[in-house]
């Protein structure tokens, strides 16, 4: 399972930073892209502009024609949205045509009151031509251009958009656009700098179709902008570049240098069997409470394996007296004159040393699982009373605050005054007295007993690992460091509280 799941690929960390400066670098450029999604609404303003200008221009050329034939000009219709017309087009590949084929040659002339008008309107579209940068072509009903700024003279019935207005209906679509000078490599990601827009009206005079006006013009993009302010926008990309380069910097000063530090640490104790430290700089709080984290961690192992080790020392010296004792006392037995008396001894001595070494196993076993034992919940002494009472029968419980609760399951705190207990009662106590107090951020369980007491000499050695006063009769001396060990594991602490009579330890609990 291990090597399959070590064969799962991840990526290094200083992948991912790259990666994520990569996509900060393409951002910028991501944006421009995005603007190609203005181009619609780009076309359709010009297509707007062209529509008001040619709805404009077909009034004045109704006007004009109408004055020369003696006609009465229309009159205005009552303003509704019925009549209005809103820019539609857009630049999607299917809708944009193609580039707009040229104007035909044709023969004859336009009648008379077209040739009349035709200079005021020529004039008209060079003077609107200066200011809009857009064509103007005023054409007759045959499709021929009388008057305009360009192609005056010939023929462009032949195209769809001239065919729709001179039908009777106004017509706009997109043109791929034809260049001759070079266009810049920026334009290229604008579909609207690459199209022009051809807007065609028809002109009405007593409801007769007497002509079009026929307008084109390219749409504005924002790349021509940017064009121009391509030396801004190298400043910009540097500027780009060097933020970041100092995002880089920070993920590597604060994030990315001190994680390989607490690596190579981390790598130089297992390797060496050196005690784990703390980098002295660190970049961020987390990190930095990271690094205290494995601080505590690894000293709680570092602890937990001196103790043990020891401990698996001191096991090993101890079984060795009940060891040899056994296999003295199976030698003898092997002897068939002994005598009863004889016999009965020696087999006592092999109980009483198979004894000893369980009790060194089972001490041991408990200490080794100390920390699995520290389990935090609920639980006052009001509710563990009854089988506290149940375990140690001749004991006379006095309980203080036995309604507070305290942090620690149920079967934890009943494995500590167990051992606490027994401790009790073998220096002789009848009575225990066990008071629940509350401190600033902790609360505190205190076990006081009427035994024999602790001697001032062994109080300073009472809590260290394997103290015992009573090795002759089976002690190991684990019993209170299985009660500091668990306790320590939950973040609590046990100590013991001078007294004039008897022993007392705190059991404290944050």
């Amino acid at each position: 399972m291990s090597e399959s799941v070590n064969r799962i690929w991840r990526p290094r960390l200083w992948t991912v930073v790259l990666l994520v400066l990569a996509i900060v670098l393409c951002l910028p450029f991501a944006g421009l892209i995005l603007f190609r999604f203005y181009d619609s609404q780009l076309v359709q303003q010009t297509e707007e502009s062209l529509l008001t200008q040619a709805a404009v221009l077909s009034a004045t050329y109704g006007e004009l024609y109408a004055s020369r034939i003696g006609a009465t000009p229309a009159r205005p219709r009552k303003v509704t949205a019925e009549h209005a017309v809103f820019p539609s087009l857009s630049v999607n590949r299917e809708t944009v045509l193609p580039p707009r084929p040229d104007a035909q040659a044709v023969e004859g002339r336009p009648e008379a009151p077209y040739r009349d008008i035709a200079a005021t309107l020529t004039r008209i579209g060079d003077a609107a031509q200066v200011q809009t940068l857009a064509g103007y072509r005023f054409l007759d009903p045959e499709g021929r251009v009388f008057a305009g700024t360009a192609e005056v003279g010939q023929s462009l019935a032949h195209l769809v958009e001239v065919q729709g207005a001179l039908g009777g209906e106004i017509t706009s679509v997109a043109r791929t656009r034809l260049r001759e000078d070079r266009v810049p490599v920026l334009y290229s990601l604008s579909r609207a700098a690459r199209v022009s827009v051809f807007v065609a009206m028809p002109v009405l005079v007593e409801d007769r179709l007497v002509g079009a006006v026929y307008l084109s013009r390219t749409p504005n993009h924002i790349f021509r902008f940017l064009y121009g302010e391509r030396f801004n926008l190298a400043k910009a990309a540097g500027f780009v570049a060097l933020s970041t380069a100092l995002i880089g910097y920070v993920f590597w000063r604060f994030i990315t240098r001190p994680i390989r530090l607490l690596i190579a640490r981390s790598q130089r104790a297992a390797r060496a069997g050196e005690p784990w430290e703390a980098p002295d700089r660190l970049g961020t709080r987390e990190i930095a409470e990271l690094s205290r984290s494995f601080q505590s961690l690894t000293d709680q192992l570092q602890s937990k394996q001196d103790a043990i080790s020891t401990y698996t020392a001191h096991v090993t010296h101890e079984l060795k007296s009940p060891l040899t004792a056994v296999k003295g006392a199976a030698e003898l037995l092997r002897d068939e004159d002994l005598s009863p008396p004889e016999r009965h001894r020696l087999l006592e001595t092999i109980d009483k040393g198979g004894k000893r070494m369980e009790d060194l196993l089972a001490n041991m076993r408990a200490f080794s699982l100390a920390d699995q034992s520290a389990l935090r919940g609920r639980c006052s002494l009001a509710e563990i009373a009854p089988k506290i009472e149940a375990s140690f029968p001749g004991l006379r419980l006095l309980l203080e605050g036995s309604a507070e609760a305290l942090p620690v399951a149920e079967r934890t705190l009943a494995i500590l005054l167990t051992h606490l207990l027994q401790n009790a009662v073998q220096h002789g106590a009848s009575a225990v007295s066990l008071r629940v107090g509350r401190a600033e951020a902790s609360l505190w369980l205190e076990v006081r007993d009427n035994g024999s007491g602790i001697s001032a000499g062994n109080m300073g050695r009472v809590l260290a690992p394997f103290f015992t006063t009573r090795r002759e009769s089976g002690g190991t001396g684990m019993g209170l460091n299985i009660v500091k060990a668990t306790l320590e594991a939950m973040g609590g602490s046990l100590s013991l509280v001078p007294t004039e009579g008897g022993a007392c330890f705190r059991l404290e609990f944050r």
